[in-house]
């Protein structure tokens, strides 16, 4: 019993150092970049120049930073991700 509750309270105590060394990590790396919009993780093409909520889905809006810029952050599209087919359903040439 009393293994268990040490246990808990490192698990607790390690959690809660693990989150608060990456807002600080985070705190740091947005004082020093410039952000130049703000997006939805699940709906790309939304951009705005403020903080708030997705249109969309509702989820919170976050910053897309300078740096940022040199990956892709072209949204996806039908054309650019295909859907994935099984193997004999649904492929051309097989009727059902």
């Amino acid at each position: 019993m009393i293994l268990t509750v040490i246990l808990a309270a490192v698990f607790v105590g390690g959690a809660r150092w693990s989150a608060s060394s990456r807002a600080l990590a985070a705190d740091g790396a947005a004082a020093t970049q410039k952000i130049l919009y703000y997006t939805c993780p699940m709906h790309p093409s939304v951009r705005a120049d403020k903080p708030g909520d997705c249109p969309e889905c509702g989820m919170h809006l976050v910053p897309v930073y300078a740096t940022s810029q040199t990956t892709n952050t072209t949204p996806a599209t039908a054309e650019t991700n295909a859907p994935a087919m099984l193997p004999g359903c649904c492929s051309p040439g097989n009727s059902h």
